[in-house]
């Protein structure tokens, strides 16, 4: 099944030739559809967002003109939940090391 952040992702790029996009605008193009899915087209997410540098620089790192809309969806959505979930335990680890100190 799939998940419906990739399937938004994936719709909102598919109408562009999002190939020639460049990685912020991939960026910002993906985290409006994940954003607000279902909105038939959604406004880019304003690039002070700091999601967008945690993409640009993954998208930095893949051959991601080279995969379908679906696949590169997939990456992004993944990059997202990685960086998302690496953040919540440095907040945790803080919190302890906060702690400690008390």
């Amino acid at each position: 099944m799939t998940d419906a952040r990739v399937r938004a992702v994936s719709e909102a790029l598919s109408p562009y030739a999002w190939r020639r996009l460049t990685p912020e605008m991939v960026s910002r193009r993906a985290l409006a559809a994940i954003d607000d899915p279902g909105r038939a087209d959604p406004v880019p997410a304003a690039r002070h967002d700091e999601r967008i540098g945690v993409l640009v620089e993954f998208l930095g790192g893949c051959p991601w003109r080279s995969l379908t809309a679906d696949a590169v969806s997939r990456q992004i959505v993944t990059a997202l939940d990685t960086w998302r979930h690496e953040s919540q335990w440095l907040e945790i680890e803080l919190r302890w090391l906060s702690d400690a100190d008390s």
